[in-house]
């Protein structure tokens, strides 16, 4: 039997590889044709932390706030952080895998923002973030209506479909972010950003959850839990 994903067969890592490429050949498209600039992290967290204020309340996310608090106090700390043009709503559902490779669509930004705001400059690590929470639903998704359609599957290693999520995407976010980086590792100040920005996109979606499908708030509230279990002072 197949201890990891990759020896289960429909394998997906090589093409989260190539979709980081894609996305970085994007994102450096559109900050050779629209304005680019710096902006202090600081603006970038109150803006985070203004949205987590205004969430209405979800105990399950209340739980969470002071460690959020700290991930996005990292960013504040960051001074002034490129932003650019980015696609503003980025997702599995935002791509086409073409015969010439992967395409993204719908530069639209947030329907729920006004198109002023939703073309305003932000961090890269907005887009990358929103690409990995989407690969994390797309596995444990996966994960949890094969639960709930064969209650009846022990949780042994092979067969455990919650440990089979984990270790896919684990493997996919690997491949994908060494592909849009090219294979270097994160900076300091592009991990906090990274962690602020999945955890500002898992605290939007816990809440959701919690409006629309409570069954399916734990995915989002693993994320946190990851997200915020350590203080990390370096690159992971």
């Amino acid at each position: 039997a197949a201890d990891e994903a990759r020896d289960a067969g429909g394998d997906f890592a090589a093409e989260a590889g190539r979709l980081g490429v894609a996305i970085r050949e994007v994102h450096e498209s559109l900050a050779a044709t629209f304005e680019s600039g710096r902006e202090d992290g600081a603006a970038i967290a109150d803006r985070m932390r203004a949205r987590l204020t205004a969430t209405p309340d979800v105990p399950e996310l209340a739980a969470h706030t002071a460690s959020l608090a700290a991930v996005f106090e990292r960013v504040a700390g960051l001074g002034e952080v490129p932003v650019q043009r980015v696609h503003g709503d980025l997702h599995l559902g935002q791509t086409l895998r073409t015969v010439l490779g992967w395409k993204l669509v719908d530069f639209e930004g947030e329907p729920v923002k006004p198109l002023a705001e939703r073309v305003l400059p932000d961090s890269v690590w907005r887009d990358v973030a929103g690409m990995l929470r989407s690969l994390d639903y797309a596995a444990r998704s996966v994960a949890y209506d094969f639960v709930t359609t064969a209650p009846a599957l022990g949780p042994d290693h092979d067969g455990d479909p919650e440990l089979r999520a984990v270790e896919w995407v684990m493997r996919n976010r690997a491949r994908f972010l060494e592909g849009y980086t090219g294979g270097r590792p994160l900076t300091v100040s592009e991990q906090a950003l990274l962690d602020a920005y999945e955890a500002d996109k898992a605290a939007y979606e816990v809440v959701y959850e919690a409006r629309n499908r409570p069954d399916w708030i734990a995915i989002p509230l693993a994320a946190l839990d990851r997200i915020t279990a350590k203080d990390r002072t370096t690159p992971s």
